[in-house]
């Protein structure tokens, strides 16, 4: 036991001796500059990327006519199946002009809404930005009506994909919760 106690006793010394007339006390200031650097580091893309990520849905953020917001959430809808076909575009016109009162400028209008829809990766972020502008305006025809038009989206092309049915059983799920 006491050849334990002995060596344990030279590490400890040596380590002090180190730490005090060696270049020990250097070292550890280094790697606690190194810690506190990574640390501010992690903290700073952090940041960075929740900027991007505001940002990137700001121009969702933005709308305040819910008009438009059902036009983002049409146009996302087709997307879903992939780039916006003629006849989706065809669609989307006829719903913004006969349904949304968007007659006119609707190419601009479409314009606004791809450009959002594609800011946005996924249906929930999208649903997440506009919701609280469809809970706030919206009657329960107008949402009524809302899904018509998403129903009648994704009908084009076979009927809809597992992703658009997806959203839209995710939307009505949401918007039934008001």
């Amino acid at each position: 036991m006491p050849v334990i106690g002995a060596i344990i006793g030279a590490i400890i010394s040596g380590l002090f001796m180190w730490l005090v007339w060696g270049n020990g006390m250097q070292i550890v200031q280094q790697w606690l500059e190194a810690r506190a650097q990574n640390a501010k580091t992690q903290k700073d893309a952090t940041a960075i990327a929740d900027a991007r990520d505001r940002a990137k849905r700001a121009p969702l953020r933005a709308i305040e006519d819910p008009r438009e917001a059902a036009l983002i959430l049409l146009v996302h809808l087709a997307t879903l199946r992939g780039e916006l076909t003629r006849e989706q575009r065809e669609c989307i016109t006829a719903l913004a002009s006969d349904h949304l009162g968007l007659t006119e400028r609707t190419q601009n209008h479409i314009a606004l809404a791809e450009f959002a829809a594609k800011q946005v990766g996924n249906a929930d972020e999208v649903l997440s930005d506009i919701l609280p502008l469809f809970y706030a305006r919206l009657s329960p025809e107008e949402i009524s009506d809302l899904f018509g038009m998403l129903d009648e989206l994704a009908a084009l092309h076979g009927g809809p994909t597992e992703a658009q049915s997806a959203m839209i059983e995710r939307t009505k799920k949401r918007l039934e919760r008001r």
